[in-house]
């Protein structure tokens, strides 16, 4: 059934119907008085509603509302507004539709179909925290890099959720700019479903990413109750969940405490190492166990910075990961909105860091990338030091 007074938005939703091959569909071209449009779609034998929210918006919530507790309910309106698309998946429905056509009905209708599917096994994802021990060390970058590290070894389904609510810079990275972020998410968290979510969360690259907030007078506070809900319902739906954090502000340290591994990001620069060790004692403090804390050495060059057993000297920590400093690499990509290629150094340790959290084993008889790097530096360092005159 289609309710649609707007005569054009009515001709364009007919037509990809029709080109769909989609028929018959009814349609009322005015709206129904209150309390019987649930009642005229079942005597129609009609399983879907399509309302027109463009027409009067104040008088199709309450129609969206009535409709969706017999059937889903997809919104249909003449330009795409964010506030306007949240008031429809609040009062119910399941879809949005701005300007249909029959490529976006089609997408729509098969979301529609999985929704009606037997729910599979419950899955609960591992939650990964990255936490930067100094600000500028890299640790947003490694977050997206885990993400899709994760999603191409195998995760059937990844998230990934800019919690930096000053400062966030993955839909940077990405060169993303969503209509939704991480206040919406923590705002809607009490009736959030897989409808409201597919809303908030846009793909990129086969992950999942929810982005802080681009404009600060958007923030939203997350406390403890709000970190704790929204965990939970990620872990229900995705295999892996990467939390991209900022170490010192509150809500960190809430998404921080539910996490199983904390990846602490640093370089092997001395003061770097100092602002680290800072970092881990307020990690500490804070309830994260030393246990969960998993050290990341970025940009790693040993040539001119302590060495990975300096560093494990100073921290009290063995590094989880080494990743070569290829900063013209990392750059361009960053400038193109992608990951680092395949093949380079840095996606070898990479690659080497994501199967450690993830607990699997690397190949028997190969050396974890970092030893290739320490081996590849003291050669040059070696090499040097054997020169006439060094």
């Amino acid at each position: 059934m289609m309710v649609c007074p707007h005569r054009e938005l009515a001709g364009r939703t007919g037509a990809a119907f029709t080109e769909l091959g989609i028929a018959p569909v009814t349609h009322l071209a005015e709206y129904p008085r209150m309390g019987s449009l649930a009642e005229a779609a079942v005597e129609a034998g009609c399983n879907l509603c399509l309302l027109d929210v463009a027409s009067n918006p104040e008088h199709a919530m309450l129609l969206i509302a009535e409709a969706s507790a017999a059937m889903p309910v997809v919104a249909l309106s003449t330009r795409k507004d964010a506030d306007l698309i949240l008031r429809c998946l609040h009062r119910g429905a399941a879809e949005f539709l701005a300007e249909p056509t029959a490529p976006q009905l089609r997408a729509a209708l098969d979301r529609l179909e999985r929704l009606r599917a037997p729910a599979g096994q419950p899955k609960s994802a591992a939650v990964y925290c990255v936490v930067p021990g100094k600000p500028g060390c890299g640790a947003s970058t490694l977050a997206m890099h885990l993400a899709m590290e994760f999603k191409r070894a195998g995760a059937s389904s990844v998230l990934l959720v800019d919690t930096d609510v000053l400062a966030g810079a993955v839909a940077f990275l990405l060169k993303l700019k969503p209509a939704f972020h991480l206040g919406d998410a923590v705002r809607d968290r009490e009736r959030m479903d897989a409808d409201l979510w597919g809303r908030l969360a846009v793909v990129c690259r086969g992950v999942d990413v929810l982005p802080a907030p681009e404009n600060p007078a958007a923030v939203v506070e997350v406390d403890r109750q709000a970190a704790v809900e929204l965990v939970d319902f990620w872990r229900e739906r995705y295999e892996a969940v990467v939390l991209d954090t900022a170490g010192a502000q509150p809500g960190a340290m809430e998404f921080a405490r539910l996490a199983e591994q904390v990846v602490l990001v640093t370089t092997n620069e001395l003061v770097a190492l100092d602002a680290t060790r800072r970092s881990i004692e307020y990690l500490e403090q804070n309830g994260i166990e030393r246990r969960r804390l998993r050290l990341v050495l970025n940009r790693y060059t040993p040539a001119t910075g302590l060495t990975r057993e300096d560093v494990q000297t100073a921290l009290k920590m063995e590094p989880c990961g080494l990743l070569a400093a290829e900063h013209e690499t990392v750059r361009e990509a960053v400038l193109q909105g992608r990951p680092v290629g395949a093949g380079t150094r840095f996606d070898r340790g990479l690659r080497a860091l994501a199967a450690r959290l993830a607990g699997k084993d690397a190949p028997a008889g190969k050396k974890p990338a970092w030893l290739s790097l320490l081996s590849a530096a003291a050669l040059v360092v070696d090499h040097k030091i054997s020169k006439p005159g060094n």
